[in-house]
């Protein structure tokens, strides 16, 4: 009897130890690619997907949903394909770099069709996600949204009423390997009247070369004025999506680490934000433990533009003929 005892219990150790084996490889699949990548053929760049291409698509070759599923944000298939919706993943293409490869997913349900862009890390471990192209239901817009050799993604709604154009969207961003997200680069709304965002250090002064104000659009800026010291800028940052939900905003001193770099490191507060100066453009990188001055899953980051000067008006001290 007792034998049999022990060996009941042997078994019943081996299957809940194959059993936490599955668990731990469903959960291991859900991260690595290893699996399905040779479900996707590999195209050149650029590569461009627009939403009449994307509603023809018939393929129906299906990824397994339990290991997609889980790496896309919830906002996407909540807001777009709608809560509790039964999501169908297909593999439409995949792009292969030294450190990462892009696989673009077709996403569908019975009323819905979008794409997403998945990274893979060179070790196939999972390590962003981003929409692609997900069509709106207007029949007076078209989208399409384009992959460049550089790897930046395009996005472009266009608006027309008859053969006219009478308005444009676009939306450009591009992958960050130190942060594992995609930064923001562009965004020009659609017929969208955007309400400027009034930088508090606007009146400073800026005599530094470096100062100026860079912006995305007009509720992205990046504002820098002098310092208490030559060796630091006075910076405000305000960073908000085209939703107004994910919004960031910092202020503070930033010290010279070069004639190029500039760092937010303060005592007491865990976050260090770098910015990174190249030619008329700055680069936010988010290093570390700035979730106070952001929303959660809205990383302080993009690259802005340097804003020109408004000139005055030159005067002329002659006098003007009667």
């Amino acid at each position: 009897m007792l034998r049999t005892v022990l060996v009941f219990a042997m078994l019943s150790g081996l299957i809940a130890c194959k059993n936490n084996d599955r668990k731990a490889e469903a959960k291991k699949e859900e991260t690595e690619a290893g699996g399905i990548t040779a479900m996707f053929k590999e195209a050149a760049l650029p590569y461009q997907l627009a939403d009449t291409s994307l509603q023809k698509n018939t393929d129906t070759t299906s990824l397994p949903a339990a290991s997609i599923a889980p790496l896309i944000s919830d906002s996407i298939k909540n807001n777009y394909f709608g809560i509790g919706a039964k999501i169908k993943f297909t593999p439409l293409t995949k792009f292969n770099t030294k450190a990462e490869t892009y696989y673009v997913v077709k996403a569908s349900t019975a009323s819905k069709k979008g794409a997403l862009v998945m990274v893979y890390d060179k070790d196939n471990k999972f390590a962003a996600s981003y929409p692609f192209l997900l069509p709106d239901a207007d029949p007076s817009t078209s989208q399409a949204s384009i992959i460049d050799k550089n790897l930046t993604i395009t996005k472009t709604i266009s608006q027309r009423n008859g053969p006219d154009v009478t308005g444009e969207g676009k939306e450009v961003v591009a992958y960050d390997a130190t942060q594992k997200a995609f930064s923001l680069i562009m965004l020009d709304v659609l017929n969208e009247e955007l309400t400027e965002i009034i930088s508090p250090i606007d009146t400073f002064a800026k005599t530094h070369k470096l100062a100026g104000d860079y912006r995305i659009n007009k509720k992205n800026i990046v504002s820098i004025r002098d310092g208490r010291y030559p060796n630091q800028l006075l910076v405000y940052i305000h960073t908000e999506d085209k939703s107004g939900e994910c919004k960031g905003e910092l202020r503070g001193e930033f010290i010279m680490t070069s004639s190029t770099t500039a760092v937010y490191r303060q005592g007491g507060d865990p976050c260090v934000l770098n910015l990174t100066f190249s030619g008329n453009s700055v680069s936010l990188n988010e290093e570390k433990g700035c979730g106070n001055y952001r929303g959660l899953d809205c990383p302080l980051s993009g690259t802005f533009t340097r804003k020109k000067p408004q000139s005055a008006k030159q005067t002329s001290d002659k006098p003007k003929r009667k």
